[in-house]
């Protein structure tokens, strides 16, 4: 059926349902926080976030509104500098579900890292290959922490880092990110990339959050998937 909304009207539904959904992805958060493992609600969060990517093929690219996509990641992030930087309050529900160390600081790093790379995808990278790529990263990002606590055996630190497991920080990410590649390739319609692409950006991911500085894991890993993107491509054509 054919639609007769605006494309603003159109787009500005699609950020409403953004909206929504990421309110209905933090009361998640709480809950898992509270009723089943305070672990989990910082790696859960970041995979709703990053997979916000799944409404961006509904927004119609013919009005300038189609940037609206970045309206979530843009306020999130900003709110996480904001309550890292000034409120600084350890009792924050943002600092319980977010934080490492119940810090405020550690707001300031990985949690406004990922909703600022996904405002740069959402403007500059939108519909794109990267699009599936980082937020499949983001994933295998995410994983790597409770893989490792449950599977982990094998510790490694290297200059600047946290210690890590080989579990989590080299399988845990290379496997996620491979899933969330044809996750995130289907969910957007998207023609999905050679396998051999998706196990080199998967591989690259995985030695990036391995030797990435402490806490900074959400920023390195998204910048050197973009910068490799196109050495990829001349390397292993599709």
């Amino acid at each position: 059926m054919e639609s007769h909304l605006s494309p603003l009207h159109n787009n500005a539904i699609v950020c409403l349902f953004m909206i929504l959904s990421f309110k209905l992805c933090i009361e998640l958060a709480c809950w898992t926080r509270l009723r089943l493992n305070r672990g989990i609600s910082r790696p859960l969060l970041h995979i709703l976030l990053s997979s916000g990517v799944i409404f961006w093929p509904y927004f119609d690219e013919s009005d300038w509104s189609w940037r609206l996509n970045a309206l979530v990641p843009a306020v999130v992030g900003v709110r996480m500098i904001y309550k890292g930087g000034i409120v600084r309050d350890p009792v924050d529900a943002d600092v319980a579900n977010m934080s490492l160390s119940n810090s405020p600081g550690d707001l300031l790093f990985g949690a406004s890292f990922l909703p600022l790379v996904m405002c740069y995808l959402g403007i500059y990278q939108f519909l794109k290959p990267e699009c599936a790529i980082v937020p499949a990263a983001f994933l295998g990002d995410s994983l790597a922490p409770l893989i490792g606590s449950r599977y982990g055996r094998h510790l490694f630190q290297m200059p600047f880092g946290q210690s890590k497991t080989m579990e989590g920080s080299i399988v845990g990410v290379f496997l996620g990110t491979i899933m969330g590649c044809y996750f995130y390739s289907y969910m957007m319609g998207m023609q999905l990339l050679p396998l051999r692409m998706i196990l080199a950006y998967s591989a690259i991911a995985a030695v990036a959050e391995a030797t990435s500085p402490a806490n900074m894991d959400n920023l390195a890993v998204p910048i050197v998937l973009l910068f490799s993107a196109e050495w990829v491509q001349l390397l292993i054509p599709a």
